[in-house]
């Protein structure tokens, strides 16, 4: 790999218990955590070995890897796959979108600024979770009809990053004409099933002649895919060690701001590295000021969610505590209150709902409504935190009572 990863998490809700249960069996990545009191689901996931798919096509888009044109269409084709063996399991996901698909690479598989080979198993994750980071967040869209929309962002952002053996735009226009236009056309149509655009793509493969032949090095292309340029001995093959040296140092430094903190400069920083790999030696990246900012950002949301927790928490304890007067009369010192109010705010915070919006910056990126987002998940989730911490308290100052008693 380019650059090092630690294991991060993704956090997401689910509404059933069997459902979410058949998902995991059929499409288990990394460890998996159910908390089926608050339907919580936490995956630990090894960025060393798992790509996010929205990751890998910005990656493409601005032209950092390189990838063939026989693999791109492998995988949507792979892609398309995944969704008919699930289906076909009676399991559904009707959430699915570019940060939900993971690809777990096999070994020595990896992307790269050069071309290498490609094999991996897709992922899903987020099975039953809405996207709180979205207006229609509620609206379910079955995965074969969502995977078709997905394919359409993955052409339009990729295409036109893909090297083919011609330079000629009139050429490149005949070919996606005769390419892609027809996949992108069954993507359009509601009629269209998906087991049409991967007949269609299946024919794509056998007319162009894909090849995937590692013994003699052709690296899973069509006969119409670039086969000169950036390979080994290439400039940007020259340039694969400082590459790695600096996304290393910008993952070590981005740490100290979280995986969300990583996620900013490494979207921030490599479409700058992308343009100078030509003369990449001569290139010193500048981010510690962006990286310091973002952190500021992130600290602000933060001091702002406690200051609603805290206002919300102190109306929403005396309201909880009535509940109990008639059964109970204990004495609660303005300590206990004060000790009661941080652990509330101490288990929203760890909570799935705002959790949920730190799997990645892709949540925030170019989303102007994300502050509001986070900030409407709290009033959802907050009388359940209060009941539950009011509820151990008593429980505690009952058990108390009785030993004193006996």
């Amino acid at each position: 790999m380019l650059f090092q990863l630690n294991e991060s998490e993704e956090i997401y809700s689910f509404e059933n218990e069997e459902e979410i249960q058949k998902a995991i069996k059929f499409d288990k990545i990394g460890e998996v955590i159910l908390d089926y009191k608050y339907k919580s689901i936490t995956y630990q996931i090894n960025r060393i070995k798992c790509i996010r798919l929205s990751d890998f096509i910005f990656w493409i888009q601005s032209d950092f890897i390189r990838i063939h044109l026989g693999q791109l269409l492998c995988l949507i084709f792979d892609l398309i796959n995944k969704v008919q063996i699930m289906e076909s399991q009676g399991i559904e996901h009707y959430y699915l979108d570019l940060n939900r698909i993971w690809l777990k690479l096999q070994e020595n598989s990896y992307p790269s600024i050069i071309y290498q080979f490609l094999y991996y198993h897709i992922h899903f994750t987020g099975y039953q979770s809405p996207f709180y980071e979205k207006k229609d967040s509620s609206l379910p869209i079955k995965a074969s009809i969502k995977i078709k929309e997905i394919i359409q962002i993955i052409i339009y952002r990729c295409f036109n990053r893909i090297h083919l053996k011609w330079t000629d735009p009139r050429k490149r226009e005949e070919l996606y004409n005769a390419i892609i236009k027809p996949i992108m056309d069954l993507c359009k149509q509601n009629s269209s099933s998906i087991f049409q655009i991967n007949i269609q793509i299946q024919e794509t493969l056998n007319q162009y002649k894909y090849q995937d032949d590692k013994k003699n090095n052709i690296v899973q292309s069509l006969q119409i895919d670039d086969n000169v340029a950036d390979f080994i001995g290439s400039q940007r093959e020259k340039a694969i060690s400082k590459v790695k040296k600096d996304l290393n140092d910008l993952i070590e430094f981005g740490s100290q701001y979280r995986q969300i903190g990583i996620d900013f400069l490494l979207q921030q920083q490599i479409p700058i590295i992308s343009k100078h790999l030509e003369s990449y030696s001569k290139v010193k990246l500048e981010y510690f000021i962006q990286a310091q900012q973002q952190g500021n950002n992130l600290q602000k949301r933060e001091i702002k969610i406690k200051q609603i927790l805290q206002q919300k928490v102190q109306i929403l304890i005396p309201e909880s505590l009535k509940k109990y007067d008639e059964y109970f009369k204990f004495e609660i010192t303005k300590q206990e209150i004060g000790t009661l109010e941080q652990e509330i705010i101490t288990s929203v915070l760890k909570s799935q709902q705002v959790q949920y919006f730190n799997n990645t910056y892709w949540l925030h990126s170019n989303n102007q409504h994300i502050d509001d987002f986070i900030f409407a998940a709290i009033p959802k989730i907050i009388n359940q935190y209060v009941d539950d911490k009011i509820e151990e308290m008593i429980t505690y100052k009952n058990l108390r009572l009785i030993d004193e008693f006996f």
